[in-house]
């Protein structure tokens, strides 16, 4: 098999178009379309890194050096989106930074999302990075990204007596309870800066 044909199959498998995988890489549309048909010889190093590390194969399998199929089980290539809106998807395509790598296993519908405000100082503060998944049940007392008040926002989560408490971290913000709420994902890891 040769490399593009590989792509264009591994792309197809992972349920994306070739301009999401342009996304994800850096690049636009027509490059993933020349890349498929073999029309680029030299593709770049990062480019090979990202797609390998997207489709949890090794750069040897993407490359077709090797036919052994290589699941890479511990790097995650996962979007950073600088806003969330209503849904990771529309997010990504409206707000996306770069693909960044976590070296954990991940769930599927995992997306990094960079804080732009302090209400959950120390843990996460301005510019740190929140993971966050949208394969979740839902469990009193953990992190979630939530709407309130018009607003998505990050909090910690309790039920009691029929209602929602939602708690920011830093004690300049009030508690808020809530009725209903709607929960977009839960935070399963901050990778930040400010605590340290």
């Amino acid at each position: 098999m040769e490399m593009g044909k590989r792509i264009k199959q591994l792309r197809i498998a992972n349920g994306l178009t070739q301009e999401e995988l342009g996304k994800y890489i850096g690049v636009q549309k027509s490059a993933i379309r020349k890349y498929e048909k073999g029309e680029v010889k030299n593709i770049k190093r990062s480019s090979i890194e990202i797609m390998s590390n997207l489709f949890k194969v090794s750069p040897s399998y993407l490359m077709c050096i090797e036919d052994d199929f290589e699941r890479k089980s511990n790097i995650n290539t996962i979007p950073l989106i600088s806003n969330f809106t209503t849904s990771s998807k529309i997010s990504i395509e409206n707000y996306f930074i770069k693909n960044i790598n976590i070296n954990e296993n991940l769930p599927t519908n995992t997306f990094a999302l960079k804080i732009t405000d302090n209400s959950m100082f120390p843990v996460l503060g301005v510019g740190d990075i929140a993971i966050i998944t949208e394969d979740f049940e839902f469990s009193s007392g953990k992190t979630y990204l939530v709407l309130v008040n018009d607003n998505i926002v990050i909090r910690k989560v309790t039920f009691n007596n029929k209602e929602y408490e939602l708690q920011a971290l830093n004690p300049y913000y009030p508690i808020e309870k809530e009725k209903n709420l709607k929960i977009y994902g839960k935070v399963i890891q901050a990778e930040n800066k400010s605590a340290f």
